[in-house]
């Protein structure tokens, strides 16, 4: 099995890496974290924002894209934000017949000022 560790410097930096790329896949978790400040966003569709900012930079970065993600795992903090979670979220998968699997679980405390993480599988 090949395995790449994936870094880029326009995306906040992180203990663990940004993404691994493994067998024709690319893994990657996000928070909302903002790479100019290195400070989380404020807000629940902030944060989303920032996100689907981060994995599509890190996708564009190594040869990938939103559109060949396959698999979403959201990890909210207040399902009660759900809606504006979903708002951004759908703002980048418009088309409903080419949307990734996707899995919504609220938490019961992620770290705190974190209102969202969310995990993706992508085709490299």
């Amino acid at each position: 099995m090949n395995k790449e560790n994936l870094f880029s410097k326009n995306v906040p930096t992180t203990i663990n890496a940004q993404a691994v790329k493994a067998n024709g896949f690319i893994f990657s978790t996000q928070i909302g974290k903002n790479p100019d400040t290195n400070q989380m966003e404020k807000g629940m569709a902030a944060q989303a924002k920032r996100i689907m900012k981060n994995i599509k930079t890190i996708l564009e970065e190594n040869g990938s894209s939103l559109e060949k993600i396959v698999k979403v795992t959201v990890f909210i903090s207040d399902l009660e934000k759900g809606k504006e979670f979903n708002d951004v979220y759908y703002s980048y998968f418009v088309d409903e017949k080419s949307r990734p699997v996707r899995c919504c679980i609220q938490i019961a405390k992620l770290h705190p000022g974190f209102e969202v993480e969310v995990e993706f599988i992508a085709l490299a």
